[in-house]
């Protein structure tokens, strides 16, 4: 028998008070209609016991109905491929010997099992450490337990399937893959944040959250997330227009690095993309830092000479494209273009901060299909030392991504600095 129309209205909002769900009647109305019979409740009591706080376990067990935990390995590749060959190699370029990763709504554990195969052999030697939550006892009961049916490993890449064990029908994870991810039962929109976070993972979880759930849960994550650390959301779940959030494109993976908190006025400054249909199509980037010091200012220019036609280019993405398909790929549009080539500049200006140059270098170095880099020194009035450490580790990276760096400089006092730390090989 159906529901009133006022029940499953009282229940829905119960739902969107307690876990911040926002799902169709029919949902709520199937899935409550069956708890309703299992407690042998009148629909009204029903409203009424968890509405109270004797009613806690009831709501539980109504949530537990309700939750969408449809997920599986490797899902979404592209979004795995950006992990890959946009992340890691600027977790690389950090110099980081320990990666914290949060993976939230992680369902049964395909997501944050995907992450500890993909992270380990990314980032060899470094220490991976997954956090990963869900609202569902019992979708988290199944991920301690580790166990997936047979038919899962159709979703691995077959490069990724020696990660796996099979026991008859079913197949787990190896045991030392396993042993990086913590599962903790959390309410994302008023459960504890983690901090300090370099990869933050939150799919197809905010579609159904209310409005104000997900601007809550969107707070959460980006709080959870370190400057400079990445987030991933689901393709249906935009985040181009909030604060502090830079959107990264691959493919046709968008992502995002939450913005160093201290660079100030950058958020003002709008990110000017202009191209050029000339031979030589320029993207030029400028953004102005300064604070109470007045640090320093970064120019960021990019020169990208089209590739011919169906190659694909990954680049930072503008608010205005960041879901267009179309724009992930440039055609050529000149005959004078014979050979694929792209490059980019980074000056410095100013008193540049070693952060400052951390973040640049970063958001450089996560372009798929980068060439070269060079690094123009020139117009810096002050190096401080503790950029050194920084270009030195941005100059491994790029080698270990198979990208040419150069520091460039003829002002004689940016060459004495750079001879000064070992840095002049190619200045």
């Amino acid at each position: 028998m159906p529901l009133p129309a006022d029940i499953v209205a009282a229940i829905s909002h119960r739902l969107a008070e307690h876990a911040g769900l926002d799902l169709p009647d029919w949902v709520v109305e199937a899935r409550a209609a069956a708890r309703i019979a299992a407690t042998g409740l009148a629909p009204a009591e029903y409203v009424e016991l968890i509405a109270v706080g004797r009613g806690a376990a009831e709501l539980s067990e109504l949530v537990e109905a309700v939750r969408v935990g449809e997920t599986r390995l490797f899902r979404h590749r592209s979004q795995i491929a950006a992990v890959i060959d946009g992340v890691a190699p600027v977790l690389r370029a950090r110099g980081k010997r320990a990666v914290r990763v949060w993976s939230a709504g992680c369902a049964a554990g395909e997501e944050p099992v995907t992450l500890a195969c993909v992270l380990a052999r990314a980032l060899p030697g470094v220490q991976i450490s997954i956090l990963a939550t869900d609202v569902s006892s019992e979708a988290l009961a199944v991920a301690e337990e580790g166990w997936y049916p047979a038919s899962a490993l159709d979703d691995v890449p077959d490069a990724w399937r020696t990660d796996f064990e099979r026991d008859g029908d079913r197949i787990r994870v190896r045991r030392d893959l396993a042993a990086l991810v913590r599962y903790e039962r959390a309410n994302l929109v008023d459960g504890t944040t983690p901090r300090g976070c370099d990869l933050v993972w939150c799919r197809n979880v905010l579609i159904y959250f209310t409005p104000a759930a997900r601007r809550r849960t969107i707070d959460r994550l980006i709080a959870a997330t370190s400057p400079g650390g990445f987030l991933f959301v689901g393709y249906s779940e935009n985040l181009r227009d909030v604060d502090g959030l830079e959107a990264l494109r691959a493919g046709d993976a968008v992502y995002y690095m939450r913005r160093d908190e201290d660079t100030g006025p950058r958020n003002a400054v709008p990110r000017e993309i202009a191209v050029s249909r000339a031979s030589t199509p320029v993207i030029g980037v400028s953004v102005a830092r300064t604070s109470t010091a007045e640090r320093g200012v970064l120019v960021v220019h990019g020169v990208n000479r089209t590739p011919p036609s169906g190659i694909p280019i990954a680049r930072p993405a503008s608010r205005d494209r960041a879901d267009d398909d179309s724009g992930a790929v440039e055609r050529a549009s000149s005959p004078v273009i014979t050979r694929a080539t792209k490059g980019d500049t980074l000056a410095l200006r100013g008193h540049p901060t070693a952060r400052e140059v951390t973040i640049e270098l970063t958001a450089r170095l996560a372009i798929i299909g980068l060439e070269t880099l060079r690094v123009d020194l020139d117009g810096a009035d002050l190096l401080d030392d503790d950029l050194a450490p920084v270009l030195r580790r941005a100059r491994a990276a790029a080698q270990a991504a198979g990208v040419s760096l150069h520091i460039s400089a003829t002002r004689a006092g940016a060459r004495r600095w750079l001879a000064r730390h070992g840095l002049d090989g190619d200045a």
